[in-house]
């Protein structure tokens, strides 16, 4: 990452600060998203329909939280090469994420082993575990880390900063689900009252319906690229990125004067 070509500013920011920005920046970016999201996210979304269809609602929430764990990588690829590049084909984001599959999938069924054994203690050995192990597609994404040493060093960025860390996780965690309700509560009263169309049953009653499965994934894009400037927000601290990319901006301006200078 060359971090002088940045375009955002690289400085400490609060959490909340840090999903600001992502919100600015998806929508400045809504282009590249949007493309990407008809790429990803649709035939994601309507996958974990069809399962939900013909297997019921448990079975199709379990296919969009699994596929869900692998589709947030394409928006971590686009989101980097926006930072840091001025064009981004949607090929090339998908193509880095499926570069990287072999290694998200070890991850994802160790974490998967991790999760199941945090049951034993009601669960609450994942609050520390699923912080220490938050960012790590964005470490096999940009860093192309083996799956050995991802786990090392997502654990590394997170304990830099691991109430950050956290409150990242959390949030990242609950948004899809606070979507899912918020889409299908609003979505069946605009069908309802407004639309005058007949709104498909509440996801209370029935445990699901499309509505909330629309809100869940119209999150993912927004929500990895919030995880990925958590991401940069948690490096800029521990590794000083303001700092030199002050000191690397005075440096070029010096030497733009100094032939100036020579010249008088």
């Amino acid at each position: 990452m060359d971090l002088m070509r940045a375009r955002v500013t690289l400085r400490e920011r609060p959490l909340l600060d840090v999903f600001d920005l992502a919100v600015r920046f998806c929508t400045l970016n809504a282009g590249a998203y949007a493309r990407l999201s008809l790429a990803v996210v649709l035939p994601a979304a309507a996958a974990s329909l069809a399962v939900a269809h013909f297997g019921g609602w448990w079975l199709g929430w379990a296919t969009a939280v699994v596929l869900s764990s692998f589709a947030t990588a394409p928006f971590v690829a686009l989101a980097s090469r926006l930072v840091f590049a001025d064009a981004v084909g949607t090929g090339e984001a998908i193509l880095m994420a499926l570069r990287a599959l072999p290694r998200i999938t070890g991850i994802r069924l160790l974490q998967l082993l991790a999760l199941l054994a945090s049951t034993v203690m009601l669960w609450l050995p994942w609050l520390w575990i699923g912080s220490v192990l938050l960012f790590v597609i964005e470490v096999v994404i940009l860093e192309q880390a083996s799956v050995g040493a991802t786990f090392g060093r997502a654990q590394r960025i997170a304990n830099a900063q691991f109430g950050t860390a956290a409150g990242a996780m959390l949030i990242t965690l609950l948004a899809p689900l606070g979507a899912a309700m918020l889409a299908d509560v609003a979505g069946r009263e605009i069908l309802q009252s407004v639309l005058e169309i007949k709104p498909p049953p509440s996801m209370f009653r029935e445990g699901g319906s499309w509505l909330a499965l629309a809100g869940w994934w119209s999150a993912l894009p927004l929500l990895a690229t919030a995880r990925f400037f958590v991401y940069l927000d948690i490096r800029t601290r521990s590794e000083g990125w303001d700092i030199q990319t002050r000191f690397a901006a005075i440096a070029a301006r010096v030497a733009e004067e100094s032939p100036g200078r020579q010249a008088a």
